[in-house]
C-alpha cells in the first residue's frame, strides 16, 4: 500500500500514480508541482484580513455593551441611589474597561412624575488597522453614543 512512482518521472510528463489495495486498484495524476497555489494564497490573505478585523473591533462593541449593561443596572437602582454615587460608579467601571470616561462625561435625568432614570454617554474609539501602514484607509474612528432610560420603581 502506497505511492509507486519511478524515480525518474517527476516532473510535468509524469504518469499517473497507482494506489494498489487489496481488493481495488486507484489511479490519480498528480499535478504538485511544490508550489503553492494561488488559491491558497488568497484564502490565507481573505483569513488574516477578518481575523485582524475582527481582533480590533470585536472587544470595543463587548466594552460598549458592557458599559450600556452597567448604566442599565444603575438607572435600575436609581431610588436608592444619589446622581453623584451613580456618576462615580460608572467612571469607575469605564476606567475598569479600559474606557475614556468620568464622572462629569455622564448625563443624568431623572424625572420624579414617572419615576424614570435616563443616562447617556458618549465617547470615540480610533482604531488603526493592518499597522496603520496607509493612514487614510487604515484608520477608522468608531462612536459609541449609549442612552438607557429605566422605570426604577420597578419590582424584580
Amino acid at each position: 500500500m502506497g505511492w509507486k512512482r519511478p524515480l525518474d518521472t517527476v516532473g510535468a510528463d509524469r504518469e499517473a500514480d497507482t494506489v494498489k489495495m487489496e481488493d481495488a486498484n486507484m489511479t490519480g495524476i498528480s499535478k504538485d508541482n511544490g508550489f503553492i497555489s494561488f488559491k491558497i494564497i488568497f484564502v490565507l490573505l481573505l483569513l488574516f484580513i477578518i481575523i485582524h478585523i475582527g481582533v480590533k473591533v470585536i472587544p470595543m462593541y463587548i466594552d460598549s455593551e458592557a458599559m450600556k449593561d452597567e448604566m442599565v443596572t444603575k438607572a435600575r437602582y436609581a431610588q436608592t441611589i444619589k446622581d453623584e454615587e451613580i456618576a462615580t460608579g460608572l467612571a469607575k467601571r469605564a476606567k475598569e474597561l479600559g474606557l475614556p470616561l468620568g464622572a462629569d462625561d455622564f448625563k443624568l435625568m431623572r424625572n420624579e412624575d414617572t419615576h424614570r432614570m435616563k443616562i447617556g454617554t458618549a465617547w470615540d474609539v480610533t482604531i488603526f488597522f493592518f499597522y496603520d501602514l496607509y493612514p487614510p484607509f487604515t484608520t477608522r474612528t468608531f462612536h459609541f453614543r449609549p442612552i438607557v432610560e429605566e422605570d426604577y420603581t420597578r419590582k424584580f
